[in-house]
């Protein structure tokens, strides 16, 4: 069909698909400001008296493909429905100027409906309006595709603030939606209208949209790299060389879209992010090194910005030194900077495909707190610094692997000779650090064929807390709904032991009294049968300990009178040391890094104070939940290993319990994995 011009007031009751292939909206100041300019200019022409009065503004072409289905407004079964192939910018933009002059207006003239395909954030955005409310600005623009919408919209709200233009907006609605007398001249905004038939709407996007210049940096790189390497003679390379460059670009795109290989090198990047941009943001580094300016300096500066403390994103650094290197050196200078790039990909690769390499890599990227990691760019200049020599060659694989141990040895340097002393209270931090070792460490060894740590997953889950194996203690200084949550769980638990546990309570009680013998090793010295009366006296002690708890949280205020919080703190402590007697553990074992795994918040919250059979139970529901439901964390090796009792595999005993094997047990894989890293 031919390209027409259509009033584009008959556009008003339309609805507009923006599907999801297309890139986000993406004008700025500057594209918005032309469009008003522009339609300032036409309404000051047009109503002018001289010759040379306008009678309509014309907008670039909308390029659509009729919908074959109504997914979004099913009610107004008659309101024409089309997938925009092209013109995204213009309708989006003009979508805005409307709300805006619509507001306070008293003619509450339509405005066609737009939705963003697959875009949830951007569609709620725009069908919400709340682009309108300044209370939900900064929430909204976290997003990118939220933060050009947002910034267009307020470009519109400044440019009309300003006095010249104030006095129009009752013009500017009269161009788009007044509807003509009947044999009267028509003067308003029109649009180049552009029916697809018979098209798939994405093939007819692509063969539109082939040749432009993209608007992203990377994109302005890749359109660079696209072109023939030698202009004067088209045909030397043909479409050979750009089409190869082409597919390579995608496929190493793809690869890099692998969450594992990304996750070794980043954390995940918005959806907006090329991930190329790794492999640009060294090689233009390089470039710009070897480019100088007449005094000797490097001619560019790069330069990156928060946008409303939530987006990074990046100047056209890397287009304008690959542009310029290019421009120096002439268009055979594209493959140059394209073997670059190859060559860094491919170290990327290899790293990748290595397993222990991909293993320290990602940890060392993990490793420091998050306020103290390197940004994206800085930390692969270190690895590259490691991988490479002198002389720009790869060094020897085994220097390269200890380089990685001794960078992240270096960040647990002299915790070896006190891996034993560090406690919950005091080394949290370092427990972190440690625990993270002996995760990848695992991973490292897991015999399983192709099994890697999820890097991605700890990340997205943020597994940096620390979670008790045996419970903590509890005492009043817990809020009243937590301390009665626990009293009923302890009660129910010592409802279930039998009288063979009750029996080793009082053998680990009677073993410390005489001998003075530490709690945690008490069940597991020479045991002297205790009688049946000290078995019943003991359960009598502990029942109780339970009727007072009962009597004295049956009521908020009871819990609360400060009468009762002796009472209720000796109660609480005689059933947490009975259970702690159980596991053999005391207070300075139950906050040691034998004690502690690492875990997500949610799911450290998750585990409560629940004995380590119910824990484990919670731990791997929400770790495998099985198919059609939601994953809820993600649990490391070591972590699923501690859970499981695998570290005392030969002998587990209870498995209700986290016992003194268990603990040396755990404490010498925690050792191991350290002497691994600092060899």
């Amino acid at each position: 069909m031919a390209l027409t011009p259509k009033p584009f007031r008959d556009l008003l009751r339309m609805e507009f698909i923006i599907p999801a292939y297309q890139r986000g909206y993406r004008w700025d100041n500057e594209q918005v400001e032309t469009l008003l300019n522009d339609l300032y200019d036409f309404i000051k022409a047009h109503f002018s008296s001289g010759s040379n009065r306008s009678d309509y503004y014309c907008l670039q072409p909308v390029a659509v493909v009729p919908n074959p289905e109504r997914q979004y407004d099913k009610k107004d079964v008659g309101k024409e429905s089309y997938i925009v192939v092209d013109g995204q910018q213009r309708l989006t933009t003009i979508y805005l100027l409307l709300h805006y002059l619509r507001q306070n207006s008293d003619y509450k003239y339509p405005i066609y409906d737009l939705h963003f395909d697959s875009r949830d954030v951007q569609d709620n955005y725009i069908q919400k309006l709340l682009f309108l409310k300044t209370e939900d600005r900064l929430e909204a623009a976290s997003n990118i595709d939220i933060f050009y919408l947002d910034k267009a919209f307020r470009t519109i709200v400044e440019w009309f603030d300003t006095p010249q233009h104030a006095q129009r907006k009752g013009k500017f609605r009269e161009l788009f939606t007044f509807t003509p007398l009947e044999n009267e001249t028509v003067n308003d905004v029109r649009v180049i209208w552009y029916i697809i038939d018979h098209q798939n709407a994405l093939e007819a996007f692509r063969r539109l949209n082939y040749g432009k210049i993209p608007l992203t940096p990377s994109e302005l790189v890749k359109a660079l790299l696209l072109q023939g390497d030698d202009t004067s003679n088209p045909g030397r390379h043909g479409t050979g060389a750009p089409y190869r460059r082409a597919l390579e670009w995608d496929e190493m795109e793809h690869t890099l879209h692998n969450p594992y290989l990304w996750s070794m090198l980043s954390e995940n990047a918005s959806d907006n992010t090329s991930r190329m941009e790794v492999i640009l943001d060294f090689v233009a580094d390089e470039l710009n090194k070897k480019m100088t300016d007449t005094n000797g300096k490097v001619l560019f500066v790069r330069k990156e910005k928060n946008l409303l403390g939530n987006i990074d994103t990046r100047d056209y650094f890397n287009y304008n030194v690959v542009s310029e290197y290019i421009h120096r050196n002439g268009n055979a200078a594209i493959e140059d900077v394209w073997n670059r790039m190859r060559s860094i990909f491919n170290l990327i690769t290899n790293w990748y495909e290595n397993h222990e390499w991909y293993h320290l890599i990602g940890l060392m990227r993990i490793l420091p707190s998050p306020n103290n990691r390197k940004s994206r760019r800085d930390y692969f200049n270190i690895l590259y610094s490691l991988a490479i020599d002198g002389d720009g060659r790869p060094v020897n694989r085994s220097v390269f692997t200890t380089a990685l141990k001794k960078r992240i040895a270096n960040e647990v340097n002299g915790l070896g000779d006190k891996l034993k002393e560090l406690n919950y209270n005091d080394n949290s931090q370092e427990i972190i650090k440690v625990l993270k070792l002996l995760n990848v460490w695992e991973a490292i060894n897991d015999p399983n064929e192709g099994s890697r740590f999820a890097f991605h997953l700890f990340d997205d889950f943020k597994v940096t807390s620390l979670e008790h194996i045996h419970p903590q203690n509890i005492n009043t200084d817990a809020t009243y709904d937590d301390f009665k949550e626990w009293y009923k769980r302890r009660s129910k638990d010592f409802g279930e032991l039998r009288y063979l546990d009750i029996e080793k309570i009082a053998i680990s009680r009677s073993n410390k009294k005489n001998r003075g013998i530490e709690h945690d090793e008490a069940i597991d010295t020479d045991q002297t049968t205790p009688t049946k009366e000290e078995v019943e006296n003991l359960k009598m002690e502990i029942n109780n300990a339970i009727t007072m708890l009962e009597k004295l949280t049956k009521t908020k205020k009871l819990y609360s009178d400060p009468n009762n919080k002796a009472k209720l703190d000796e109660a609480a402590k005689t059933l947490d040391l009975a259970f702690g007697e159980f596991s053999g553990i005391d207070e300075k074992n139950l906050h040691s890094i034998a004690n502690l795994s690492l875990v997500d918040k949610d799911t450290n919250s998750s585990l409560q104070n629940y004995f380590l059979d119910r824990k484990r139970d919670i731990l791997m529901s929400r770790h495998n939940p099985g198919p059609g439901k939601k994953r809820l964390t993600y649990a490391p090796l070591a972590t699923r290993k501690v859970f499981a009792k695998d570290y005392s595999r030969s002998h587990p005993g209870d498995m209700r319990l986290w016992t003194r094997d268990d603990r040396q047990n755990y404490l010498k894989a925690i050792e191991a994995a350290y002497d691994y890293f600092k060899e």
